[in-house]
């Protein structure tokens, strides 16, 4: 976590340098979506894996309530965030390193959201794949309204003689530009006119090597940058606001992940989340437009 402040005012000033994200359509401020993370059938890998569909349901109904209660005229969506692309220490038959979730068990996920007015986050890490690759299989999904996409650079290892795990792995803002480029492309190809969300997670400025890349503004495409770290919530305060000044979060929509286990001494409440109560001196400036709990 020492080291996310640098890689957040990097990739701020990266983006806010850039004349074409100006122009770029964010969720809008009414607009709020707390999700719960994880993969079916893990249980060490977040909530989703410890409850069936049926148990989760009301328990996210419940958390997203809890932010329901203290916002004024904001529309909270539940969310199912999906690791749908598993990093694995066995390369596979594929030789890429990631199990994929059947597309059956991801339809029980999509069909029960739809019913219950759920959004769904298809996770993606990479292992041995570019994150062109890896969204491929899943573009198809973006078809139902309520399904968006996340990119999780922490398990790529491309070209390297490692398993995912060893290294923190990375991608370049060019990388982002073409997993935004195929999604809009698949938008436009099959008439969908809503926006979707694409989500890149981070916690080390290793993980996005900008260079000479600059991360481009896509229409159709709200990008979320979440903020992926467990620490305390004192530091993870400071971190997230020395990103989202007021002048950044207009242009940049903001993702903030807390851990029921690993966020020591304590959580952030919802209420501190969001900016309502300080965090000993220290409050939230601009709230995050995507909450999500592992």
């Amino acid at each position: 976590m020492k080291n996310t402040i640098f890689f957040l005012l990097f990739i701020a000033v990266s983006f806010v340098s850039n004349p074409s994200l100006a122009r770029q359509q964010l969720p809008s401020g009414d607009e709020l979506i707390v999700g719960y993370y994880g993969r079916p059938g893990a249980a060490s890998l977040g909530v989703l894996g410890q409850y069936t569909i049926e148990e989760l349901i009301p328990k996210i109904k419940a958390k997203a309530d809890e932010y329901d209660q203290i916002t004024e005229n904001k529309k909270v969506t539940p969310a199912f965030h999906l690791i749908y692309g598993l990093a694995s220490s066995d390369p596979g038959r594929k030789k890429d390193y990631i199990l994929p979730l059947s597309d059956k068990k991801l339809m029980e996920y999509i069909n029960a959201a739809q019913d219950k007015g759920f959004a769904v986050i298809i996770d993606l890490q990479l292992g041995s794949l570019t994150p062109a690759e890896a969204v491929k299989p899943v573009l198809k999904y973006l078809k139902y309204n309520n399904v968006h996409l996340a990119i999780d650079p922490e398990f790529e290892v491309k070209g390297l003689d490692v398993r995912p795990g060893k290294v923190v792995g990375h991608i370049s803002g060019e990388e982002i530009n073409q997993v935004q480029a195929a999604m809009t492309d698949y938008l436009k190809e099959n008439g969908i006119n809503e926006n979707k969300i694409l989500i890149v997670h981070m916690f080390r400025k290793s993980m996005v090597v900008e260079g000479e890349d600059a991360v481009n503004k896509y229409d159709k495409i709200d990008l979320i940058m979440n903020l992926d770290g467990h620490g305390s919530p004192k530091l993870k305060v400071d971190i997230y606001n020395n990103l989202y000044t007021a002048d950044i979060s207009s242009q940049i929509a903001g993702g903030f992940k807390l851990f029921f286990n690993e966020d020591k001494p304590s959580m952030l409440t919802p209420k501190q989340v969001l900016g309502i109560e300080p965090v000993g001196k220290t409050r939230i400036k601009e709230p995050p437009k995507y909450i999500n709990y592992q």
